[in-house]
């Protein structure tokens, strides 16, 4: 029994090596590369997932690669903007493996190939040194040029790595950070303060212009209305005047007679909205009215 348990474990362990000599794991995240007495070519590349067969070392060596995404950030900078700006930056690219190949025979190491994006991803700095400080920093989201900044620091590495022929993708390149010098500060708040103060006036005179346009508007409007009212005050006036001049040449001809119509009107309105009054004929002379009509006109027919 004793012997039939070491003969399972020397079994189970020969399994391990020979498993260990002439399998190998691909993780769904990696990339393999086989190599056959460290010479690669396209059959090489493993990407597919799972145990692969391999002959024992030294024949064939496998090399794993992550496939995943990877953050490179470099350190604090100073530079100088276009206007002569002190700033200090901090940049950041995100990478990844594209072409497994070319990369294990240019770099091969992982390390390798974060130096050599360090080194390109110094040479931004060459490109945010192009811009101004307030397209850098702004509060208005139509000055900044970041986005323009990071696109073309994207490109301009990626360029350079394709050149190199390393089998790298860039796949962002941005700005991590942003840090003003104290002597770049105070420039920053006087150009801020002096922005604001041009921002009023400018407000202020429009403000200004907008309310004297409105005031001119306004006077005209109320002497065009003053006029026309004075015009139609005439009119009446005029028209009033002649129907007045008429009643007058006709009450002139016939005194006794405007005196009456007089009479009727005064009385009309006594006897208006239902108002009974209950009066002496002879107390007030009314019937006197009818009884004694008024005399024609000199001059005119009875």
């Amino acid at each position: 029994m004793k012997n039939a348990f070491t003969i399972l474990i020397g079994c189970l362990l020969a399994v391990a090596i020979l498993s260990r000599m002439f399998l190998y794991q691909v993780r769904y995240d990696q990339v393999a590369i086989r190599t056959l007495f460290d010479r690669a070519d396209a059959e090489s590349v493993e990407e597919t997932p799972g145990l692969k067969w391999r002959l024992p070392w030294p024949m064939h060596q496998v090399t794993h690669y992550s496939k995943r995404l990877q953050l490179l950030e470099d350190r604090l900078e100073e530079l100088q903007t276009a206007d002569g700006k002190s700033v200090i930056v901090r940049t950041y690219l995100t990478w990844r493996i594209a072409d497994p190949l070319p990369f294990y025979v240019t770099l091969k190491d992982p390390a390798e190939a974060r130096r050599q994006l360090s080194s390109r991803l110094r040479e931004v700095r060459g490109i945010l040194s192009g811009y101004r400080l307030d397209q850098l920093v702004n509060q208005d989201r139509d000055t900044l040029a970041l986005d323009t900044i990071e696109r073309e620091a994207s490109d301009a590495v990626q360029q350079s790595l394709d050149d190199a022929g390393y089998g790298l993708k860039v796949e962002s390149v941005g700005i991590y950070r942003i840090i003003l010098p104290e002597s770049t500060t105070g420039k920053v708040f006087e150009t801020m303060i002096a922005t604001r103060e041009r921002l009023a006036d400018e407000a202020l005179q429009e403000g200004q212009a907008q309310a004297s346009a409105i005031r001119s508007d306004a006077e005209s409007a109320r002497d065009r209305i003053l006029a026309f009212a004075d015009r139609r005050a005439q009119a009446i006036r005029s028209q009033g005047d002649r129907e007045a001049s008429r009643e007058y040449d006709a009450f002139a001809r016939n005194e006794e007679f405007a005196i009456f119509i007089r009479r009727l009107e005064a009385l009309e309105k006594m006897l208006g909205h239902n108002t009974t009054f209950v009066l002496s004929a002879e107390s007030l002379g009314i019937l006197d009215w009818f009884r004694q009509p008024a005399k024609p006109a000199e001059g005119t027919t009875p």
